[in-house]
């Protein structure tokens, strides 16, 4: 069995995915990508991280939309194409140069002839969501349900439109792990032990 170079994680909104790709990227030894690629995208085409974040996860696809669809917001696919390609081109790079862990960003579908990934989904339950988006995000109680509703959806459609895969679908990855039963140290620890055990 060939080893496994890059994790890739993605992850329900509050369900801890960040926190976990730090703590795995820790046992390795190895970088954790993610916001960080949103400003290394910014610097390379050219324009503010401000204005990259507006356009990240855009839900429209440049890929799938129509001509007459594409009128009058031509300025926006144009955008959301070019911070896809920019991060995708940097994704590529950053996993030839040698095992890393990155979070979101369609790495798991972008990478899948690159070099051998672990794509791991963290979820976790509906009570163990919001009590995290209260306590580490400080999102109210009469919000945090919309909250984990939008942001769920806004992940989910940027996935399913740029890979054609099924982003909820635990056949669209290698392992999913429960997080609020697991642990953060738990999910890290074995996504840890696997990469290992690969070498």
């Amino acid at each position: 069995m060939a080893k496994i170079s890059v994790v890739t994680i993605e992850r329900q909104y509050c369900s801890g995915g960040r926190d976990i790709g730090r703590l795995v990227a820790d046992n390795l030894g190895v970088k954790c990508y993610d916001h960080e690629l949103l400003e290394m995208a910014a610097d390379r085409i050219g324009i503010s991280a401000e204005e990259l974040k507006e356009f990240e996860e855009a839900t429209l696809s440049p890929f799938k939309a129509s001509l007459s669809f594409r009128t009058g917001i031509d300025r926006k696919l144009d955008l959301t194409e070019k911070i896809f390609a920019a991060q995708a081109e940097l994704i590529t790079e950053i996993a030839k140069q040698g095992p890393c862990v990155i979070v979101g960003r369609c790495a798991d579908y972008i990478l899948k002839n690159v070099v051998r990934t672990l794509s791991v989904f963290i979820y976790a339950s509906h009570e163990s969501r919001i009590n995290h988006a209260m306590e580490a995000h400080g999102i109210k109680y009469d919000d945090v349900e919309n909250a984990l509703k939008r942001c769920d959806k806004k992940r989910a459609d940027f996935y399913n439109i740029n890979t054609t895969r099924n982003w909820s679908s635990m056949q669209t990855y290698d392992l999913c792990l429960n997080s609020g039963k697991l642990g953060y140290e738990g999910c890290a620890d074995i996504i840890t032990g696997i990469v290992m055990n690969s070498r």
